[in-house]
């Protein structure tokens, strides 16, 4: 019960900040935690073997202090890895192959799931605290991926994914922020955009057309004043 709780309120932070922190910084922090904490658990669970006897009180101390490193493992992950996954992997694939990149994203994570929920204990019952060492060089190795290839997606539109993963392969060297609007320059002389009817015209390439009530198509940018004039 504390366990799932733990979760929970931790997951909470993710869903009001991730937007403020971004993805790829609450990954990496989110992974450091989990491979101290992971290591943390394994030398407690050692010093935990060789303590005696077991009911002493020594041993007991590293029982409970065992017991709230998983704790910190599971709060750790609750406000990274547990909802960033579902959001990056949302994010980053082009529109042509987001359904299926989806579905194929989320297959492998149950299966992930559903092979470390049988083979954990297992694995416990035959190199006990070694299990957790191993889980955290795994996530060493997932601190280096996520550092060298997995760019910051805050701010950005799923139009830019392309761009963003043709710029370079390093994520390390792509700019944090999102990629910046630029708006395009208003004409020089406004009465050059006015046919002989005196509708306001735009060129369609750079200026996005809306028709007033009356009919007449309307520059967006238009200055108040001429927008009056024309109506």
């Amino acid at each position: 019960a504390i366990n799932g709780l733990v979760n929970v309120l931790l997951t909470v932070p993710a869903i009001l900040w991730i937007d403020r922190w971004g993805r790829r910084p609450t990954l990496l922090v989110g992974t450091v935690c989990i491979i101290v904490f992971y290591l943390a658990l394994a030398l407690l669970l050692r010093s935990y073997d060789v303590a005696a006897p077991a009911a002493s009180a020594g041993a007991r101390g590293l029982g409970i202090a065992s017991i709230v490193m998983v704790y910190m493992v599971v709060a750790s992950f609750a406000f990274s890895w547990g909802p960033c996954v579902w959001l990056v992997a949302s994010e980053i694939f082009p529109t042509h192959l987001r359904a299926t990149a989806s579905s194929v994203t989320t297959a492998t994570n149950w299966i992930s799931n559903f092979v470390v929920t049988l083979t954990s204990p297992i694995l416990l019952q035959a190199i006990g605290w070694r299990l957790f060492m191993a889980f955290s060089a795994i996530m060493v190795v997932n601190l280096a991926v996520i550092y060298l290839f997995l760019p910051e997606t805050k701010n950005m539109t799923l139009e830019d994914m392309d761009s963003v993963f043709a710029d370079s392969v390093w994520a390390f060297r792509l700019p944090s922020a999102g990629p910046k609007a630029s708006s395009p320059a208003a004409p020089s002389d406004a009465s050059d955009s006015l046919d002989p009817g005196g509708t306001l015209l735009a060129d369609e390439s750079n200026y996005p057309l809306r028709a007033d009530e009356s009919g007449y198509a309307l520059h967006t940018n238009a200055s108040a004043d001429l927008s009056q004039d024309t109506a």
